[in-house]
């Protein structure tokens, strides 16, 4: 059987075999550089067909394939790809300004140690203590602005007297109404009364003795005008004898010497042996170790009772006439010391 092949056929038979060969030459091709090729046209084949008789027996194998017409590609419409929609974004709105708050009110302590209370008052209990440079903020305080209310001492709010602490920043500072109440001061229970002692017994009244007789009462003329005025001083003569160095002064006449004066003397209640012969010089002032002196007078061991110049004395002065012009005046003469100096004023 004879094929006959159109040169249509043919054609296009080769045309396709042409485009095989250049997909593989370019399948095994090395690759190209990075630099992006534009891409290759995609042409359709479309076989065009010339008609035969219906006689006409199909060509064979032997003949040229059929003619395919190549036709450019259609374009494929591209479509614009869609824009990437962003996410709303939400603008945040813009901070109104805030106004810069104020510093709030601390009071410093200024007293060394003070007492704070639970109340605004001496009146309200101990509420602990606070010393000098504690800082704390202040949270209120009287109407008067005389007590401060502060945060906080063993964990409340309590009260400092103003006077005691330094306070700072307390332009804004309430004033607390709602206050504690004030406690109620309770009356201290009164002490039992003592119990009642008992009455003592009166003692027994002892009489007083009777009051000495004045030696110098109902003597006459002017009474005792002489009195101590110095001495009785002491002064050690081996107490080989008592030697009495006496001044008689009136020192309302200037401290005039005073003459015709002596004296009566007793030791031990034993009157001593002294004669009226021996009075003081008026107007003479003699100097003795322990001062001046007008009369003096000397009794020997034997005349003492004792034989000694030391012990109790007592004496007193008499006048021109024999009489009583002084108190009585006691002495105690150490042992040894036997010279004696006394100094009588008359005024």
């Amino acid at each position: 059987m004879n094929v006959r092949v159109t040169n249509g056929v043919f054609l296009t038979a080769v045309i396709g075999v042409a485009l095989v060969v250049s997909g593989c030459s370019r399948l095994f091709a090395p690759s190209p550089g990075p630099a992006p090729s534009p891409p290759a046209e995609v042409r359709q084949l479309v076989p065009t067909f010339t008609p035969t008789a219906v006689d006409q027996a199909p060509p064979t194998a032997t003949e040229a394939p059929p003619t395919v017409a190549v036709l450019p590609p259609a374009e494929t419409p591209t479509e614009a790809p869609p824009e990437e929609s962003s996410p709303d974004v939400v603008e945040a709105p813009t901070p109104e300004p805030t106004a810069t708050p104020a510093p709030r009110g601390r009071l410093t302590i200024d007293a060394e140690q003070i007492n704070v209370r639970l109340g605004p008052g001496t009146d309200y209990g101990l509420a602990g203590d606070a010393t000098r440079g504690q800082e704390f903020e202040i949270t209120g305080k009287t109407q008067a602005g005389d007590w401060w209310q502060v945060c906080c001492v063993n964990g409340q709010q309590v009260w400092v007297f103003a006077q005691l602490a330094r306070a700072e920043n307390t332009e804004d500072v309430p004033a607390v109404t709602d206050l504690p109440p004030r406690p109620v001061a309770q009356a201290p229970t009164p002490a039992p009364p003592p119990p009642a002692e008992p009455t003592p017994e009166p003692e027994p009244q002892i009489e007083a003795p009777p009051p000495a007789a004045d030696p110098c009462a109902n003597i006459g003329g002017d009474g005792c005008k002489f009195r101590v005025r110095n001495g009785p001083r002491f002064h050690p003569n081996g107490g080989t004898e008592l030697k009495l160095q006496l001044m008689f002064m009136h020192s309302g006449d200037g401290g005039r010497p005073q003459g015709s004066y002596f004296v009566a003397m007793f030791k031990d209640g034993q009157k001593l042996p002294i004669g009226d012969g021996t009075r003081s010089l008026v107007d003479v002032r003699q100097s003795g170790v322990l001062g001046e002196y007008n009369y003096e007078y000397k009794i020997g061991l034997s005349d003492l009772p004792g034989n000694n110049v030391a012990g109790s004395y007592m004496l007193y002065v008499l006048d021109g006439n024999g009489e009583r012009d002084s108190q009585d005046v006691q002495l105690t003469v150490p042992d040894g010391q036997g010279e004696v100096w006394i100094e009588f004023d008359q005024g």
